[in-house]
Formats: structure tokens, sequence, C-alpha cells
């Protein structure tokens, strides 16, 4: 027993120390490089080395390998279907040791230029039904798995045809036997032509877990589109293994095949000559037939968006998403799994999440809302569900009466000029008929011809008003709807096209209003507040009130409510109400002053998230070379991680200041936080433009307008529509006629001279902005009403809009009245100016506010 021992430890300590020596460990995680999602499934390996393994479902791996056996010749290889090669010498391998490596694969860039389509036909199908390949169970010839098994490994037979352009629409192979719990398998198609299996026809993964113990498998291949014009190979990679063993028999067929092997991911390929395994596709060969009935003009794009729906979801088997109604969450809507019986409800987001399967049938409904089900296929992370209001036939009913039917905002919009009894307000379109409040609405043909004033167009017409006059003219400057204008009384509030106007407005040149409303009832004025304590008069003028023109046909309207003769305090009075170190900072004398203060505020102010943002303002206007300045950025770019509004309002400083590659990598992180939300892509498609990666950024746009159409974005507000819209066609310079019809209803198609983006980075800031002309005229529009449908961006929580300015591009000013927010912070607001939009020779100008001061109308900026 005491030899045994002796060799043992004898062994121990000259043998096992070189074996352990040799084995080397790589770890690390794979990730988009645009957007920072991690890739599942990914191919990692030494280039025909037989050493390399696949990412989880969360883009980790961690393999070891035998450094003994490569050498400095060798080259690690990433890959992924959609994303560009990666590649890493075996000596960088080395170099990391037990460090975790963050591996980024630069997606295929998608040129939207490119697949833009002017005129199309549509080709029909005939139904010239074929099975290839080889459906015959041989007695000796097979393909296995057995042992750990090595991901990424593959087993692919090549199947032979005639030259006829076919689809793929199923694959099958034979099991002949499976001890393993259940196996993760991707199904790759390549060209047939080359010698090896090398390039893939498929640009999405169609990934499936084999769970047959002994048979026949199918996968449906129809979802994604293949089509071969000659000889393809096609098998299976294995990609994970539930259950602690592996142990895979495929059956093969005696007929003389080709079959390819490697046992590993990116390992070499073995090719056995006289060898085919039991694969047979079943295809629709195709024949080219013009239709005439169709030839629209689409936006497509070949975006692989089985990768982008993975990004949605972490876990396998949870499908999460959003439920809406018209755009608004839902709280508590029910989705139940049908096959399963398990139910979640929305949270008070309109966010569920809930564990499925492939093939599970997901039902959901509200109350009174008509239910959707809908299916969990193979590649499906996240399902949003828009539901609509039920209609419910009635049969053998007689209606003696009837009572007129409530109508949706858009509705209403729609009906504008012809209802008399409809007026738009700030909190949305009223139909006198459904309304819950007391409403009196008079229309411009209720008027007596030739009344100058607003008093006189009411009297006699709204009971119970009285009037007070300040003066010997044919008007009134204040109206009571109660109380008989007593000392005591209040007077009506004024409500013009949504703007709520202190005093009374005698700007408005009464022929120009188009239909009046009053709303005296405490109930009907709980809204305003106290402001509307004393009723409120409704006005909506000629200029800014109308229902969309007939299909075909543009129009152009200036909105301007009013001559601007309020109150406006400039910048200067607004910095006035800037904390102490800001002013201090701003009046300092040289650089070494202005370290001084921003260290003795350091201790006090450094985890106020609005003393790092305006401190690297600060530091970048006007110290930019300093090492200083740069290591300030540093620290602060690590500040905050996960709040958005730090996150937003610290990348639009660096945007100002033209640190857009800094930028990037924030919009990135946003982008992550939010990747639910359309204006996270936005956001990063644009940071990419102006960081000259103008590549990336179509591809991102790409990727918004693909996943639009498979339904997993809620219909956007117009406001961010347009914003997308328009940068788009700048971007791509295309025109009109080459746009999908979903774009060209929001872009102009006059010749943009000069853009006006407003963005700002609390989603729960209210402003209301003014444009005033050169001749003085106002136009007025707010982020908590947005429109003639009265959207409110506020309530979705986006934070962007952009306007454009026609014919004289001179002396125009903008002016803004901030709310406030929910923080109590402050609200950081972005604007550029954009000369020339959409030339070459545009120009852009970006202007940072922080805005602070509450309920006083505030001049931001004069466009020259």
């Amino acid at each position: 027993m005491k030899r045994i021992l002796l060799v043992g430890a004898w062994f121990c300590l000259f043998f096992l120390p070189k074996i352990l020596l040799s084995q080397t460990y790589f770890k690390g995680i794979v990730l988009d490089a645009d957007t920072g999602f991690s890739l599942p499934y990914v191919n990692i390996g030494f280039i025909d080395k037989g050493l390399g393994t696949v990412s989880d479902e969360n883009g980790s791996f961690n393999f070891s390998f035998d450094a003994s056996k490569l050498s400095s010749l060798d080259t690690l290889k990433v890959s992924s279907i959609a994303y560009k090669e990666f590649k890493l010498p075996f000596s960088k391998v080395v170099e990391q040791g037990l460090k975790s490596i963050e591996i980024k694969l630069e997606p295929e860039i998608v040129s939207l230029n490119e697949v833009v389509l002017t005129s199309t036909r549509r080709k029909r199908r005939n139904k010239n039904e074929k099975m290839v390949g080889y459906a015959f169970v041989g007695q000796l010839k097979n393909g296995s798995w057995e042992g750990e098994g090595a991901l990424g490994g593959e087993l692919v037979t090549k199947i032979n045809v005639n030259k006829k352009k076919r689809a793929l629409n199923a694959f099958y192979f034979y099991v002949l036997e499976n001890t393993s719990d259940s196996l993760l398998i991707r199904i790759n198609v390549y060209d047939g032509t080359t010698k090896n299996p090398e390039k893939k026809i498929t640009n999405k993964n169609i990934i499936y877990t084999l769970k047959t113990k002994v048979g026949k498998v199918g996968i449906d291949l129809a979802p994604y589109n293949i089509t071969v014009q000659d000889d393809f190979s096609i098998g299976i990679e294995l990609l994970k293994v539930y259950g602690n063993q592996i142990g895979l028999i495929l059956a093969g067929d005696d007929t003389p095949g080709v079959s390819y092997r490697r046992y590993t991911s990116q390992g070499e390929w073995k090719r056995y000559s006289k060898d085919a395994l039991t694969y047979f596709v079943s295809t629709t060969l195709l024949e080219e037939e013009e239709d005439d009935e169709l030839n629209n003009a689409t936006l497509v794009t070949d975006y692989s968006t089985e990768q982008l729906l993975q990004t949605l979801g972490e876990n396998e088997g949870v499908v999460n998403g959003f439920v809406f109604k018209e755009g608004e969450p839902l709280i508590n809507a029910q989705i139940q799994n049908l096959n399963t019986g398990k139910v979640t409800a929305t949270d008070e987001s309109g966010r569920y999440s809930l564990q499925v399967k492939v093939d599970d049938e997901l039902e959901f409904s509200y109350s009174n809302l008509k239910a959707e089900v809908r299916k969990v296929l193979e590649t499906t992370f996240g399902i949003n569900v828009s539901l609509e209001v039920k209609v419910v036939e009635l049969e053998e009913v007689t209606v003696t009466s009837m009572v007129k039917q409530k109508r949706t905002q858009k509705e209403l919009y729609e009906q504008y000029n012809d209802d008399k009894g409809i007026i738009k307000t700030s909190f949305g379109i009223y139909d006198k008929e459904t309304t819950a409040v007391s409403l009196k609405i008079l229309d411009e043909s209720d008027f007596t011809g030739g009344v100058n004033s607003i008093g006189n167009l009411l009297r006699g017409k709204i009971p119970g008003l009285t009037m007070r006059s300040n003066d010997n003219t044919n008007g009134s400057t204040e109206i009571y709807l109660r109380q008989g204008g007593t000392i005591r009384s209040i007077p009506a509030a004024y409500e013009v096209d949504g703007l709520i106007v202190s005093g009374f407005p005698d700007f408005l040149d009464v022929s120009q209003i188009k239909r009046i409303a009053v709303l005296s009832g405490l109930a009907s004025v709980a809204k305003y507040g106290t402001v509307g304590a004393g009723g409120v008069i409704i006005i909506n003028t000629k200029n800014a009130n109308f229902s969309p023109p007939p299909s075909g046909s543009t129009i152009k309207v200036k909105t301007f409510t009013h001559k601007m003769n309020e109150k406006v305090i400039t910048e200067e009075e607004a910095r006035r109400n800037w904390p102490d170190f800001l002013q201090e900072l701003y009046v300092s004398q040289n650089f070494t002053e202005a370290q001084e203060i921003y260290n003795s505020y350091k201790t006090k102010y450094g985890t106020n998230p609005n003393f790092n943002i305006d401190a690297t303002n600060y530091f970048l206007e006007f110290w930019d070379k300093e090492a200083f300045t740069e290591e300030l950025v540093s620290t602060n770019l690590n500040r905050f991680n996960t709040d958005v509004n730090y996150l937003k309002a610290l990348a639009f400083v660096l945007d100002k200041n033209e640190k857009y590659d800094k930028s990037v990598d924030l919009y990135k992180q946003i982008l992550l936080l939010k990747s639910n939300l359309v204006e996270s892509y936005r956001d990063l498609a644009n940071a990419y433009i102006n960081n000259g990666q103008g590549g990336r950024g179509e591809n991102l746009y790409a990727r918004y307008f693909n996943l639009t159409k498979e339904g997993f974005f809620s219909k956007q507000p117009e406001a961010l529509q347009n914003v997308i819209n328009s940068e788009v066609k700048a971007l791509l310079d295309i025109s009109e006629n080459e746009l999908d019809s979903s774009l060209s209803n929001f872009i102009n198609q006059d010749n943009v001279k000069t853009r006006i983006l407003l963005e700002w980075n609390d989603d729960a800031a209210e402003l209301i902005f003014q444009f005033i002309s050169p001749d003085n005229n106002v136009s007025n529009w707010s982020n908590a009403m947005d429109g003639e449908l009265s959207e409110s961006l506020l309530s979705k929580g986006y934070t962007s809009k952009d306007f454009f300015i026609y014919g004289n591009q001179t002396n125009w000013r903008i002016n803004a009245d901030y709310k406030g927010n929910k923080t109590g912070l402050a609200t950081y607001l972005k604007i550029t100016i954009s000369t020339n939009y959409g030339a070459e020779n545009k120009e852009d100008l970006i202007k940072i506010f922080r805005m602070d001061v509450r309920n006083v109308n505030r001049n931001l900026i004069q466009i020259p």
C-alpha cells in the first residue's frame, strides 16, 4: 500500500503539473457591436484544429484546450449568421489568461439604398412538390455524437438536384437512438457546389430542440424562405446538451452519396464520398409568372430578423412583451398559455412574462376587448399585442331608438370640419353628444355678423354669462360664467388652441375664430385645477384646427395663434437660478481656479447627477484639452449606469462638444436598458451617423423597420415617426415614390430647408414651446398634447420632436415654458438646428439648456 501511495505521489509531482500547464482556459461573452446585446449560439474555435465551442443562450462561453497542440500560426475564429467573422491570433488568446474577454461582432451592413424596390411584380408559385435527398433507412451506415459531445459539431449531407429554382419546405432525418434528455440543434444549409461546406445559404438561425428517441424528425423550413437553384448541403449542428450525457445515432442511407462531419466548432471538415445520411427535403419547384394584380413599391431588407428577435429575451423558454390598446399599455390584461394552462397578467407598464415552449398558443384577453391568440415559434422571444374593441352582433333585435356611439379620437379628428358639436382641447377632442360633462359649443355659423369681440359673440347665447368691462370699448375684458360677476367672483379662464392663456385673449382676431366651447360646471373643469375655478372658455381658431385633406392631396399649415406680446425672460436671467457651484464655474478666470471650485463642491454634490452633467459640460466647453477634463469625462461615463435620464443628458453634452465616439457608448447603454422602446433604436442609429458610421446607422434603421413590420412595436406617435422618417429620407437621399407607404405618409414632399430637432432627457418632463416667426407670429407646441390628434408624448415616454421652417429661414426665435418633472432635478434640453437639411451642405448647430426655472416663458435661441 505504501508503494502504491509513493507511486501516486510521484505521478502527481512530476506528471500532473505538466498536464495542467498544457491546459489553457478561454472564457468571455460575445456581443453585437452595434447594440451591445449578447449573441447566443455563436461558433468559437481554432480553425481546423478540433478545439472549440458554442456560446450559450446568454452569449457566454468557457472552454479549455491543450495549448501544446497549437502554435503561433493558429487562429481563433468567432462567427455567427449575419455577422462578420472575428479572428484572434493564438498568442492573444494565451495572453488573456483567466481574464474574461468581450468579443464584439460587427453586423453585416444592410444597405437600404439597395433594397428599396420601386416596381416589383409578385411571382406565383406553382404546386410542383418534389422530395429530394436520401430517404431510405440503411442497416449499416449512420452518423453519431457520443461521449461528452463537442459543441459546434456538425453532421451534413450533400443533396444533388437539377438546376431549377426551388423553395425548401421541410427537412427530415431519422433517429435510430437518442439517450440524451434532449439536444438543442441548429439546421444549416450550405451551397453544395464547393468542395466542403463553406458558404451558408441560411441567413437566419433555425433552432430546434430534439427530443425524439427513435423515429423520423421533421422541421418546418417554410418560415425561413430558403431557395436554391443548384446542389446544396444540409445538416444539423449541436448547440447545447440537456442532461448529463449525449448519445445520438442518426440513420444513413445505403445509396452512395457524400456527407461531411466535423466534431467541434470551427473544426476541420471530414469528407465521406460514399456515405449519405438519411436526410431528405420537401421542396417546391418555382416557376415565375407575372401577377398584374400587384405592382407595389415596398421597403424591404434582408437582415436576419431572427437574430434581432433573440435579443428581446434573455432566458430560453420565456416570452416577454407588452399589451396595448390604441397605443396605451393595458394593466391587468390576461395572458394564458392554452397548452399548459399557465396564466399571467400585465403590470402597471403593460408588460408581461410567461414560461413557454415551442408551438404553445398564447391567448391575450381583456374585458370588452377582442382576444388574440399567438403561436410560439422557435425564434419567438418577444410578442407585443394590441387588442381591439370587441364588436358584438345582436341577432333578432329590433332597435327602436339609437344612442350615438362614442367615437375614437381619430374619428373625431377626421370629422371635425363637418360636425359642429366637436371641440379640440388640451385634454383631447370632446364630442358634445357623448361627453360626460356639461358642454356648450358655438360654431362660426352661429356667430352674429359684424361682432368684433369674444364677449359679444357669447352674449345672449350662454345662460348665466355676465361681463365686466374695464374700458369703454364694445368688448369685454372679463367674462363670468358663475356667481354673477360680483366682487368675489372668479373670471373664466381661456384655452386657445390647446394653450391656457393668462388673462383675456384680446390678441385674437374674432373673424379667425372657428369654434367656441364653454365649460362652467365644477365637474367639467376639474382637470384644469384652480386655473379653471371660474369656468373655462375654449377657443379653436381657423388656422390651427382642421381635418385631414382628401386622400392624395397635400397641405401645409402654419399654426400661428397670436401675436407675441408676453413677458419672456432671457437666458442670462434664467442663469441667475443656477446653483452656486455652476455660477462660480462660469465666472472663474482660469483653469486652475475652475478646478479648485469643482473640487471644493465635489464632496458635497458628487452623487448628484446634475452636478456631474453640468461640470462635464463646463469643462468640455472651456478646458477641453486639459488632462483633468479627459479624466472627468471618463469618470462620469461610468456613473449612474442604470439611470437613463443621466445617460441621455450626458450624451447630449458629448454630442454638443462633438465627442460622438463616447456618446455612442452611452446610447448603447440606453438601448440595453430600454430595448423595447423605438426611440432607443433611433437615438443609437443617429449617434452612429454623427460619428461617421453611416453604415451602422442604416443597419439600425433597417432593424427598426423590420421589427415594426413583424409587429413587435405598437403604432408610434406621429411626432416620433416624423423624426425617424425625416432622418431616413435625408440619410438615403431617396425620393417620395421610392418609400413604403408607411413612411411616405409622414415625410413632406417639399424641399426642406431648416429642421429644428428638440430632444429632452427626462420622459416625465413637461415642456411647452413657442416658435416666433420674423413677423412676430407665434406657433405653440406641447409634449403633453402633440399634433391634431392630441397625442401625449409625455404619457407615452417619448422625448423627441422635429419641426421644419419653410420660406424665410432667418430671425426665428424659440421659447420654452418648463412645467417640471417628477424628480425635482433639472431637465436637459438639446436643440439641433440643421440648415439646408437634406442637402450636402447641411450644417448643424447644437445647443444644450439646463431647464430648471418653472412656469416662466424663457427665450432659448434665435435662428440667424
